[in-house]
């Protein structure tokens, strides 16, 4: 029988946790009140304000839907094999390739007990995203790219599950949309002309005004794949299929032929339910 998760311990911890986050942004929200706009420190509040909201709003939502339901709460951390879409910026070098890398993700898991067969399972995951990328025109004249993304992301998954009666173990099928929220990213090249090899480091600017460097922090799309629960632990494989251009900011960003970069990745992780 799975454990039913108390009404007022819900609205305890949404309460605490609403409590914790004023504590710790209050600084932040006064600052900006009276007027310290420096650029780098809007940005930073920017960036906290909307995880505060994201973080306050999925909390909200699994208070109002858990406390009916059979619902259980998990934890669950791995690698997302990331990779990333994206059209060449170098029009001279004709071999363009994009490579994965590994980053981390870890995060909380909600299934919300629907049924026996069918659930809905939103996650509040922190997910390290980005690639690697190769232009090149010879061995004396490339351009290696390395992409990193720290994102705070929200899945919301239909889950069929296949459990062999009233067992907690068997595979189930997993797949829905995700939105993420950049928290932060940079950029390093290596460029190689003649032999030669120098490299740079830049942090990106979100939504900035500038089409050159313009970086969106907003990413969606939607993931999918399976996985296997034996009683309370759980091994989960999925793909995420990144649909947002990151480099256009036009709502309909599928329209024109601008460069484009979209996430990709391969999640593997391991996890507990209690």
């Amino acid at each position: 029988m799975r454990y039913q998760f108390p009404k007022n311990l819900y609205k305890y911890l949404v309460k605490r946790g609403a409590l914790f986050l004023d504590r710790v942004l209050y600084p932040f929200e006064r600052y900006h009140a009276v007027g310290y706009n420096i650029h780098v420190f809007n940005n930073a509040f920017t960036i906290i304000m909307n995880t505060k909201a994201i973080i306050l709003t999925v909390t909200f939502g699994m208070v109002a839907l858990l406390h009916h339901a059979d619902a259980q709460i998990g934890i669950k951390a791995g690698v997302n094999i990331a990779s990333m879409s994206e059209s060449s910026t170098e029009a001279t070098y004709q071999d363009f390739k994009n490579k994965s890398v590994v980053g981390f993700q870890a995060g909380l898991v909600f299934d919300l007990g629907l049924s026996d067969i069918f659930t809905i399972q939103p996650e509040v995951l922190y997910i390290q995203k980005g690639g690697k990328s190769i232009a090149r025109l010879n061995d004396e004249n490339k351009v290696e790219s390395r992409l990193y993304y720290n994102y705070v992301e929200v899945p919301v998954l239909a889950k069929l599950k296949f459990f062999a009666g009233d067992s907690k173990s068997g595979f189930y099928l997993i797949g829905g949309p995700f939105a993420g929220l950049a928290l932060g990213g940079k950029s390093k090249v290596t460029t190689t002309l003649l032999g030669a090899s120098t490299t740079s480091e830049t942090d990106f600017e979100f939504d900035n005004s500038d089409a050159a460097d313009r970086q969106r922090r907003l990413d969606w799309g939607v993931a999918f794949g399976g996985g296997v629960k034996l009683g309370n632990v759980f091994l989960d494989a999925r793909y995420n299929l990144g649909i947002n251009n990151l480099l256009d900011r036009d709502a309909n960003n599928q329209n024109d032929n601008k460069p484009y970069r979209r996430t990709r990745g391969i999640g593997l992780t391991i996890g507990f339910q209690f």
